[in-house]
């Protein structure tokens, strides 16, 4: 979800949250369907083939070319899809335009899936009481409608390769079965129940609307209520063949009759007899030989069929999944596996995955890697773990797709009724990445018993989570589902937060725990990194298993090694969190801003700009910037900086400045509460922000910007915020502030500095700073005026590995277009080593900025996938070099370099820069000493000779 732009403010974009105005009226409107007997339809009609409708009687469009009938949408239904949900879909009158052409991004098509997700958990959701409405589908217009959408859907071969997962979920909730003398013999049977017991027409509307595998077992429940021999027994016939039709019973014989669908000379073909053959071997090898074809279907059968064998293969993939699914539980019940065949299982499963379109094509070719250097009977400790750690990212590199795939549903149908965030781990569950979850669990728990790594969280192992970033914490656990939750939630700086995603605007917290890490360089992590706050990604299944935490006072605690505890707070921990504090001296870390050079009030070009003014007369950004420049002359924008003593003369001038001394001063000495002095501050931002420049500064800045940038309203240029808290030794600001992106036009541009200025004001910028700084008051802003470069993509590149310090690399995150990777989006993150690039995230964001051309930004789609090329990776080596060679060293506390920040872009392959800066953290020893507290018996490997024997079974222990 995108909340910001760099550190901007909210815009409007495809992924912004509804407005609660509107989600109260939807809910309400919900609430109205669920308990109307008609649900979201207000009539029945004939829809004739010459354009009328006609009353619901028999034979209303003989005479009109013949026509369907189907229910009619309430006006409560069209009002619901006007704000953004269309529910209780009816196929037959669906064109393939209405889902392909809906705006920005196919977004009819993508929430279909949502849309039966909280019909089938909850018994109809709209429909509760509409299932029953007779007439409101024909099941008959509803398949075939629906198999030429699906025709139409597959016949884009670039579509359908693009979006094959996409593809496969419309395939499941689009009705287009084949008719069947069994279908009709239960459709028929149906109405004959519903004629013998009236109290039977529900189930009759069901099983000729929208049956699935669980009607017969919910018809017998309602059977086993009814006194009538005879209906219990037409009943009970029916729920048989139900059982064939669509439950467990029927399940080969289904997989059959879709693989003899594809009895042609072609691909289809060799897939139809490799599945056949593939049923008769042994379980280990039944899946790999299953899981291969699967991967074959996509990588090369789908794009050679024509659609209606790409649509009958892809009929047949559930079952083909299914037979994934029982032969691992046949494997699991029979055989004790040894490590070797574990990640060769492993390894299958990989194809299993990127068959069902979770995992791409690229980062199944990532894992493979891994796995290629555990491939012997005896291996280090280090490749075995590493191997590991890397298919442990395989589940999250799956949800990413299914967040990329329906993005705008999950964000709209979350929000609507917070059920449907269970979508993505439910979709998973039906997978065989579920399997390979399974896997990892026992290949995890193996690699840290031989390391010594441990993650519990509330009394549980797990493996599912990974720390990002080390630290402890100590506070209420509070767990928000939806982002709607977090927005209107009050955080304090204490709290230990579980959040849905990450999220750019984040208020100060102790501990951070998501669903989803975003990427390890976006601004809520580096302010992680610089405050020392723990940090780690989890899943669904985690979140429930900390539940029963949330409101209670709990310990957080990352070590650089990996090893996470999150425990509620007893007499144990209060011990060693005592014993700790003892031994660690207290350190307010207060900083003592020194006083910049308010006198100089010169607009300074990139020209003039260099190191040394950082913090004296500008702030560290349009210092840096101008190093940049004489150290990288033609790869840095012309900008302006207006120094700290413009922004000083215009709030004295006002009397701005004194108020806020005063407010300061007056909360030091308690004269005024935290409240108070918040409401004081944010009067005092508002009218910064109303400021107008003085005559003398229009006039400077208009010739300036003209030499440097070029005639008015032929430009525009990124209005950054620059202040003299900003990358101190001990701190830094990162996405602290407001920049306000391409801003075209001298007057908009002159008008934002002063909003610009207000930012430093803002709560959130407070709040972080107010941790760091003994004396805040002291908060002086200078703006940067950065000419706008149309990146084509754009990231962060930091001259570090922040996945394993021990081995040397780069981690770079990048996004297509502008501003990439620093708000937290879905990024491309990769750990670029001399001979090696090791993706660690791929690009699964669904929508890119770029420079509109009135000024501000536009969304457009983004592909998903790799995001940078070999030369452009080259590029950054190369960038790294120099800056290694051209840049003075910044020590850390303990006098060892810090690693760069760099910010950068790529247009058309060439590379710019946008800022260079030390990468600030906290170490996480007093992490590492309270779980040595905490869990006395835990040892590590001192160095990385120890072997394990790959041909034994997890647990053994290494020879």
């Amino acid at each position: 979800m995108f909340l910001v732009l760099l550190t901007g403010p909210a815009q409007a974009a495809p992924l912004d949250q509804p407005t609660p105005e509107t989600l109260a009226e939807a809910r309400r409107i919900v609430q109205e369907m669920i308990r109307n007997p008609r649900g979201p339809y207000s009539r029945i009609l004939w829809y004739c083939n010459d354009g009328t409708t006609q009353p619901p009687i028999a034979y209303a469009c003989r005479e009109r070319g013949g026509g369907r009938q189907h229910a009619e949408y309430s006006a409560d239904r069209e009002r619901l899809a006007r704000l953004g949900w269309s529910v209780g879909t009816i196929f037959a009158p669906l064109e393939i335009a209405d889902l392909m052409h809906s705006a920005p991004r196919q977004q009819r098509l993508r929430e279909l899936a949502l849309e039966r997700y909280l019909i089938d958990i909850d018994n109809g959701w709209v429909l509760q009481r509409a299932l029953g409405y007779r007439g409101r589908v024909q099941v008959e217009d509803e398949n075939a409608a629906g198999r030429a959408l699906l025709l139409s859907l597959v016949s884009d071969t670039d579509f359908g390769l693009a979006n094959y997962l996409l593809i496969r979920e419309s395939a499941r909730v689009i009705p287009h079965g084949e008719e069947t003398d069994l279908a009709r013999t239960v459709r028929r049977a149906a109405v004959e129940l519903a004629e013998l017991d009236p109290a039977a027409e529900p189930w009759r509307a069901e099983i000729h609307g929208t049956p699935t595998a669980a009607t017969a077992q919910r018809l017998r429940q309602w059977l086993a209520r009814q006194r009538r021999d005879d209906v219990k027994r037409l009943g009970e016939g029916i729920a048989v063949d139900l059982d064939a039709l669509y439950g467990e019973s029927g399940r080969r014989e289904r997989l059959h009759a879709a693989l003899n669908r594809l009895r042609s000379p072609d691909a289809a073909a060799n897939f139809r007899n490799a599945i056949i053959t593939a049923l008769d071997a042994s379980a280990l090898n039944r899946i790999d030989s299953l899981c291969n074809s699967l991967a074959v279907v996509r990588g090369t059968g789908f794009g050679r069929l024509p659609p209606d064998r790409r649509l009958a293969l892809i009929d047949a993939l559930p079952g083909v999944e299914t037979e994934v699914q029982l032969s691992y539980q046949e494997l699991i019940a029979t055989q004790s596996l040894t490590r070797s065949e574990l990640l060769s299982l492993s390894e299958s499963l990989l194809n299993c995955a990127y068959g069902s379109g979770l995992l791409s094509g690229e980062e199944v070719d990532s894992l493979r890697k891994a796995l290629s250097g555990a491939n012997r009977a005896v291996v280090s400790l280090d490749s075995y773990r590493n191997a590991v750690n890397r298919l442990k990212r395989a589940p999250g590199w799956a949800i990413g797709t299914i967040r990329h795939t329906f993005a705008e549903a999950l964000i709209r149908y979350t929000a609507l009724d917070p059920r449907a965030a269970r979508f993505a781990d439910d979709l998973l569950r039906s997978s065989p990445m579920w399997i390979l979850g399974d896997t990892l669990r026992i290949l995890s728990r193996d690699v840290d018993q031989l390391y010594g790594s441990v993650v519990e969280l509330n009394g549980q192992m797990l493996d599912t989570a990974v720390a990002l970033n080390g630290g402890i914490a100590r506070g209420p656990l509070r767990i928000f589902e939806t982002i709607e939750a977090v927005e209107h939630a009050t955080l304090a700086p204490g709290d230990i937060v579980v959040l849905p995603e990450t999220i750019a605007e984040l208020s100060p917290v102790a501990g951070i725990l998501t669903l989803g890490e975003g990427n390890a360089l976006s601004h809520v992590q580096l302010l992680a990194r610089n405050f020392g706050i723990p940090n780690v990604a989890i899943d669904q299944g985690t979140v429930d298993i900390l539940r029963p935490l949330s409101g209670r006072d709990v310990l957080l605690a990352v070590d650089d090694g990996g090893d996470v505890l999150l425990a509620p707070v007893d007499d144990r921990v209060l011990s060693a969190l005592q014993t700790l504090e003892r031994r660690t001296p207290r350190v307010t870390g207060l900083i003592d801003v020194p006083m910049p050079d308010l006198g100089l009030r010169e607009l300074l070009p990139l020209a003039r700009l260099g190191r040394e003014l950082s913090g004296l007369v500008v702030g560290p950004k349009a210092a840096n910037l101008g190093e940049l420049n004489r150290l990288f002359p033609g790869r840095v924008a012309p900008a302006i900086a207006i120094p700290f003593g413009v922004y000083a003369a215009h709030l004295r001038i006002a009397g701005l400045d004194r108020r806020i001394a005063d407010a300061f001063a007056g909360h030091a000495a308690g004269r005024l509460s935290a409240n108070e002095l918040n409401a004081e501050l944010a009067d005092v931002r508002k009218q910064v922000a109303a400021l107008e420049l003085s005559s003398d500064l229009r006039a400077r800045l208009e010739d300036e910007m003209a030499e440097e940038f070029g005639e008015p309203g032929s430009y525009g240029v990124f209005v950054r915020s620059d202040t003299n808290v900003e990358d101190l030794p001990q701190f830094t600001g990162a996405g602290l502030n407001e920049t306000v992106p391409h801003v075209v036009g001298l007057e908009a541009q002159l008008a934002t500095v002063p909003r610009v200025w207000s930012s430093v004001l803002s709560p959130r910028a407070l709040a972080w700073r107010s941790s760091v700084l003994s004396n805040p008051a002291r908060i002086y802003a200078s703006v940067l005026l950065m000419q706008s470069v149309a990146a084509t993509k754009s990231g962060v590149l930091v001259t570090a590995n922040l996945f394993d310090r021990r081995t040397p690399g780069l981690t770079a995150s990048t996004a297509w277009g502008i501003g990439g990777a620093v708000a937290g989006e879905a990024a491309e993150t990769v750990v670029i080593t001399a001979d090696d690039v090791e993706l660690v995230t791929a690009a699964k964001s669904p929508y890119q900025r770029r420079l509109a051309a009135a000024g501000g930004i536009e969304w457009i789609p983004a592909e998903a996938g790799r995001v940078l090329d070999e030369r452009e990776i080259a590029a950054l080596r190369e960038l790294v070099e120099e800056v290694s060679q051209k840049y003075e060293p910044v020590p850390d506390d303990t006098g060892r370099p810090r690693p760069w920040d760099i910010e950068f872009g790529f247009v058309d392959g060439e590379l710019t820069l946008f800022q260079i800066r030390p990468l600030v953290e906290r170490n996480t020893r007093n992490a590492d000493a309270l779980l040595n507290q905490l869990r006395p018996r835990r040892s590590k490997p001192q160095h990385a000779a120890l072997s394990v024997s790959l041909n034994q079974p997890p647990g053994t222990q290494m020879p």
